[in-house]
């Protein structure tokens, strides 16, 4: 490459130098060898780099071969190649697999695996969470796609659309293994969201304020949220669609006061922003190869920045996009229209930001670059068809055509593969030390150019001459016979495309050319490290200037004094444990050193007792459920057990006397904080959706609740919600008088509120058993139990906290010192009381008030 490893002035980007103690910190940061280190391994380079491989794994198993089947099955009219049936399955394997098995766990992975690198840290925030994020992947993929083994293959669609998939015309397993193993995918999908989301803004390099940060890490924040917000409420509806078929519940039944439109809302509200989640990410990637390839710094970067956040507030706004056809009023629909239209404009700003990048550098045509300018023609073709299908007349003609194929696969390959592509072939050497093959590079980038625009353009034609989606055969004389031929020869163009990139994989792992620091003279600071990266990352951890350090800064470890002299002490101590920084979201100073976790076999155990959770209900052996939650909870106990700090308090002090930063070898504090706040903002979404979920088929419904059934009572409810609420003032107290050093007070104050909870608790509880009704009985019987059933969980979380956190104070752990932990328990157990005080005035007043 011609410019390969200097800046665009022509000087030698900066290396890092590697101080003495670097064998004594790669020997603590490496996990342990063999089967048991595979187990127990949390390093973010491993996890990330399985997450890739496994998602990978997964395209090839399911989403290649079933579409590749299904186009032979098109090819020509009245074929017989496979069954109406087997081809259901096909279309419901292929959408399946690759909206949540393959793409957001690869840009997942590459999040993990790159972002301690490029933010200059060493380690993600919370590595044995990195680590369950896998484990609950890889069993959900596998025990969706087990369904294979028993021939119970789902056959209702991606969209699982009710009744369909309900009890009624799908009474067997096959949706049972879509909802449930998908389920346990989206759990991990979820805790690696939390992970990056702290990882960005608390785990950065000194001075890499939040102006200073690359884009792909904007592009990876705003993911991440969206995950948070999007893949919850999709949780929720699973759980409801699953009430629905295993426990005899009525949501999506409309003769028992539900509805199946709930389901579309649920779902969409996940479906369209996912679009976003997947293309958010590759945006990021585009962001990161454009600069390094056209030897320019980034055009308008504040744009991007804003043009990434608008497109993640935009996305929740069109989920009735893709529900034109169901009879919404002319405001709705022509909300949602606007709405489709108005995320063409961000979209925009990123298009022209990267072209006039582009056309104000000096672009070298590497195998990365030509995966981004074919992002920018396929994508754009995929956009402009969105923004058509945004017009109702256009959509109630198009919708559930093949235009939408068309549209869809342009969207996806042209704006999320063709960068995925494209990031490989950039970040491969640095993670392998080894340069992948140019001319291979250039074959696989046209192949797959030509392949996906000869198999994908003619679809636009089939929509428009009327071929619907999902149709398994067609009658010859419809003029649908070239255009599917046509789509069918694509399909074998793009899939030798894509074996070309296998091929060009495995012959540069075996022989390839030994890349350097920086191969492309890149800007950003992974490209400062050794390929493949040491085990910790960074010895000395950077000081940050720039946006493009590399390129402006002639040292890496160069800034004001105190600084300086902070990152070479971190450099020095400690050495017996994995240490990482903590800074300013916003300013990026340095606030805390702390202890990051040590390989563990916890997560592994924590993700196998979900798992077994929602297997026991997939063959219905639901006492089987109990013994996972058992697991599970031993698991996150175990996982989370206070151990002591692996040093003395004058070696703490000294290093905070010295560098004017605190030092927790318990744990950071911040993260913590940060952790527990999102984790509340989990449970908030989930409940707010089952809130949603009463007040939608509450208006769904005239007589409310049904005749034949009493209001809850007043009296009891409100007096439950005044004893949980006089418990979580009992905490308050008790966690002031903790901090203050009164250990025997805090101690009362918690068996207090465990008094007072069980018994607000214990009161409603009785007065919901005498109800007279239950789940199975009318929607408003089972938004109702569900609910309840949702505040005995967190109540039964909170409870288990209380109880662990009194054992601990009792052992001395936690006293006035150490008392971070139990500051966030109290957080958890306001936000809880919340929810049961918000909950509990829904189900006693909504029937009253509305």
């Amino acid at each position: 490459m011609k410019y390969a490893g200097r800046t665009p002035s022509g000087e030698r980007a900066p290396v890092v130098s590697e101080p003495e103690t670097v064998e004594e910190l790669n020997r603590i940061w490496a996990d342990p060898k063999g089967l048991w280190g595979q187990l127990t391994g949390v390093q973010n380079d491993k996890i990330g780099a399985r997450l890739m491989l496994t998602g990978f794994f997964f395209l090839l198993l399911g989403g290649s071969f079933d579409s590749i089947v299904m186009r032979l099955q098109l090819a020509v009219p009245d074929n017989t190649l496979v069954s109406p049936q087997l081809y259901n399955e096909m279309f419901t394997n292929h959408g399946s697999v690759t909206m949540f098995l393959v793409i957001l766990p690869i840009f997942e992975g590459f999040a993990i695996l790159l972002l301690p690198l490029m933010l200059g840290t060493r380690e993600m925030p919370f590595p044995r969470l990195g680590a369950f994020a896998y484990w609950t992947f890889l069993f959900g993929g596998l025990m969706y796609y087990s369904s294979t083994l028993f021939q119970l293959v789902p056959d209702a669609g991606w969209f699982a659309y009710t009744p369909l998939s309900g009890p009624e015309f799908s009474p067997g397993l096959p949706i049972d293994f879509w909802v449930l193993g998908l389920g346990v995918a989206e759990i991990g999908a979820i805790a690696a969201a939390i992970e990056i989301i702290i990882g960005i803004c608390k785990m950065r390099a000194p001075g890499m304020t939040v102006n200073r940060m690359p884009l792909f890490a904007w592009a990876m924040l705003v993911t991440s949220f969206m995950i948070l917000f999007a893949f919850t409420p999709l949780i929720m509806g699973t759980l409801m669609l699953e009430l629905d078929r295993g426990f005899g519940s009525q949501f999506f039944d409309p003769e028992q006061g539900g509805s199946s439109l709930l389901w579309q809302h649920l779902f969409w509200i996940f479906g369209h922003p996912e679009v976003y989640i997947q293309f958010l990410p590759a945006t990021g990637i585009v962001s990161m190869i454009v600069p390094a390839f056209t030897r320019q710094r980034i055009v308008g970067y504040s744009w991007l920045v804003g043009a990434t956040v608008g497109i993640g507030f935009l996305a929740f706004g069109l989920w009735a996009h893709h529900m034109f056809a169901t009879g919404l009023s002319p405001i709705i629909l022509g909300f949602f229209a606007a709405a489709s239209m108005a995320i063409a404009i961000p979209a925009g700003v990123q298009i022209f930001a990267w072209l006039a990048t582009i056309w104000a550098g000096r672009p070298v045509y590497g195998t990365p670059f030509l995966f981004v300018l074919g992002f920018l023609v396929i994508f754009v073709i995929g956009g402009i068809t969105g923004v058509m299908t945004a017009a109702v007349p256009f959509d109630l003609q198009a919708h559930d055509t093949y235009f939408i194929v068309a549209h869809l696969h342009y969207v996806l390959i042209g704006g999320v593969a063709f960068p995925i592509f494209g990031g490989v072939y950039y970040w491969w050497p640095k993670f392998t030390g080894k340069m992948l093959d140019e001319r291979l590079g250039r074959w696989n980038f046209w192949l797959l150019f030509v392949g996906v625009n000869v198999t994908f353009w003619p679809m636009h034609r089939l929509g428009l001459l009327g071929m619907p989606r999902r149709v398994y055969t067609y009658e010859s004389g419809l003029g649908w016979e070239i255009p599917n031929l046509i789509a069918t020869v694509g399909v074998f163009i793009t899939f030798t495309g894509i074996g070309v990139f296998v091929w060009n994989c495995i012959r540069s792992w075996r022989h390839g050319e030994t890349a350097g620091h920086n191969p492309w003279g890149a800007d950003t600071l992974e490209w400062a490290v050794a390929s493949p990266p040491i085990e910790h990352g960074w010895s000395i951890v950077p000081i940050v200037h720039s946006r493009h350090p590399l390129w402006d800064q002639r040292d890496l470890d160069h800034g004001d004094e105190k600084l300086e002299s902070f990152v070479h002490g971190l450099a020095r101590w400690p050495l017996r444990w994995r240490a990482a920084v903590v800074v300013g979201t916003a300013d990026a100073r340095p606030q805390e050193v702390f202890r990051v976790s040590d390989p563990s076999i916890w997560p592994l155990v924590a993700g196998s007792g979900v798992a077994l959770i929602f297997l026991a209900e997939l063959v219905k052996l639901r006492w089987a459920a109990g013994i996972g939650a058992l697991v599970l909870a031993g698991a996150v106990i175990a996982w989370n057990w206070p151990v002591d700090p692996p040093m003395t308090d004058e070696e703490e002090a000294e290093f905070e006397r010295e560098h004017d930063v605190p030092v927790n070898a318990g744990g950071s504090v911040v993260i913590a904080r940060w952790g527990t706040g999102l984790g509340i903002l989990f449970v908030s979404i989930a409940f707010s959706t089952l809130l949603l979920a009463y007040f939608y088929l509450r208006l769904e419904n005239p007589v409310w609740p049904p005749e034949g059934v009493g209001w809850p009572s007043l009296v009891p409810m409100a007096g439950a919600s005044a004893l949980l609420v006089a418990s979580a003032v009992a905490v308050a107290v008790g966690l002031r008088r903790l901090r203050d050093g009164h250990e025997r007070t805090f101690l009362v104050a918690l068996v207090a509120t465990l008094l007072l909870a069980l018994a607000g608790a214990a009161l409603q509880l009785s007065e919901i058993s005498d109800a007279g009704f239950g789940l199975q009985d009318h929607a408003y019987g089972s938004i109702f139990m569900t609910l309840t059933g949702f505040l005995v969980l967190m109540f039964s979380a909170a409870v288990l906290m209380i109880v662990m956190t009194l054992y601990w104070t009792v052992q001395g752990t936690f006293t006035g010192r150490r008392h971070a932990p139990v500051t966030n328990i109290s957080r958890f157990w306001l936000a809880m009381v919340t929810m049961w005080v918000i909950g509990s005035a829904t189900l006693t007043l909504g029937p009253r008030l509305l």
